[in-house]
């Protein structure tokens, strides 16, 4: 099968789930060529009285999954027909936490995900027992110090990329790389989780130096390659202010051997700008090599935007919360565009974050917004997700006026 299609479903009718993990509004995705999964699937389904099943390949499901609509509250994924992607479908559904996606595989199950239920035989009854169990909780509580310097030093931080797209033109641009936190036991952990903690252990840098690491050896590997993206690095303003974090950068990107006008740094005010002239320096500096360098999450609260605009940065990005509710309000859209247009005097690129719908799209456009990120896009992505993303996004049209 080449594209998602609908498969025969039972009408919606009121049924009792109570200690189920079945939500109220049910949308099945099944990526599976075997006709004896099909049916044990649409067999659940029509024993469950409610709910719409939707079969596609893997990387249709992919490229759905990394999306805005329709939502699915499970993902049933053969693992004989998963065609590699596997673990990438698992990162993804992870990444659906407003509404949860809850994945199941179908057959045996080797992912490392541990609130992955699998179905062991292709029945009716056996995916209704697993549509009926429990996921593991995935919001679970933050881990000790201990275990955090250990993540720091291992395989326990991964990144993800969430895709940066041209207004004019729909092309993407960048990806800016996020992180995650990859427990053996307590699953993945987003970063709301751990990294709060670990800046408040003075682990910043640490941390920092391992996200570059692995989004250089990304941004230099092949499934970007050819694409001419940037990449995009945190960094917490006390890391931006260490001369010796400059230099961890600059010895990563020669060794990846990335042109520096390939990287953004983006500013996050993990405390507020005490010293504008130090800052000034240090951006001066990272400007200087030739790396590019923004201002994150900008709205009302960030004091001294204005000195903070007189800075060498390129780009601004303005806050997702911010953008998410500029229709719904006169005040956010007039602090917008005098943002924006100030932004513009001072010669930089404005990235809307948190863009989800074809009407947000089009205000941020109408308000002169460069670039946009969000869920319109793609939800953020394993490195290897890229290219199904890729091949997905450009054959779309441009969002409605």
């Amino acid at each position: 099968m080449d594209k998602c299609r609908p498969a025969p479903s039972p009408s919606a009718k009121s049924i009792g789930r109570t200690g189920t993990s079945i939500p109220a509004t049910l949308n099945f995705l099944l990526v599976s060529r075997s006709a004896d999964w099909f049916a044990a699937v649409t067999g659940a389904v029509e024993k469950l009285g409610q709910g719409d099943v939707s079969a596609c390949d893997a990387r249709d499901a992919l490229a759905r999954l990394a999306g805005t609509s329709p939502h699915y509250s499970h993902l049933l994924v053969d693992h004989n027909d998963a065609d590699g992607l596997l673990e990438e479908l698992a990162d993804v559904s992870i990444e659906v936490i407003s509404p949860d996606t809850d994945m199941l595989v179908l057959g045996p199950s080797n992912t490392r995900h541990p609130h992955i239920r699998a179905v062991p035989t292709a029945t009716p009854r056996s995916v209704l027992e697993a549509l009926m169990a429990k996921s593991t909780p995935r919001a679970r509580p933050v881990i000790d110090l201990a275990e955090l310097r250990v993540a720091l030093k291992g395989a326990m931080i991964e990144t993800r990329y969430q895709p940066i797209v041209r207004v004019a033109d729909r092309r993407p641009v960048g990806v800016e790389a996020l992180v995650r936190l990859h427990h053996p036991e307590r699953g993945m952990l987003l970063p709301d989780r751990f990294v709060p903690q670990i800046e408040d252990a003075g682990l910043a840098a640490e941390l920092t130096t391992v996200v570059s690491a692995r989004a250089f050896a990304d941004l230099a590997g092949p499934f970007m390659a050819g694409r001419d993206l940037r990449v995009s690095v945190n960094f917490p303003l006390d890391v931006l202010l260490m001369p010796a974090a400059l230099d961890r950068l600059e010895a990563q990107r020669l060794a990846a051997g990335i042109p520096a006008d390939r990287i953004i740094i983006e500013l996050t005010e993990s405390r507020p700008v005490d010293d504008i002239a130090v800052l000034g320096r240090s951006l001066e500096r990272l400007r200087g090599l030739g790396y590019g360098a923004a201002i994150d999450d900008v709205g009302p609260a960030v004091p001294r935007l204005a000195a903070l605009l007189d800075l060498p940065f390129t780009s601004l990005k303005l806050d997702k919360d911010l953008v998410q509710n500029v229709i719904q309000s006169a005040e956010i859209e007039a602090f917008i565009g005098t943002t924006i247009a100030q932004a513009k005097t001072h010669g930089l690129t404005v990235v809307a974050e948190g863009v989800e719908t074809d009407a947000i799209w089009d205000r941020m456009r109408q308000l002169g917004a460069d670039q946009v990120q969000g869920f319109i896009a793609a939800r953020p992505l394993p490195v290897a997700a890229i290219p199904v993303w890729w091949d997905s996004w450009v054959g779309k049209e441009l969002p409605r006026a």
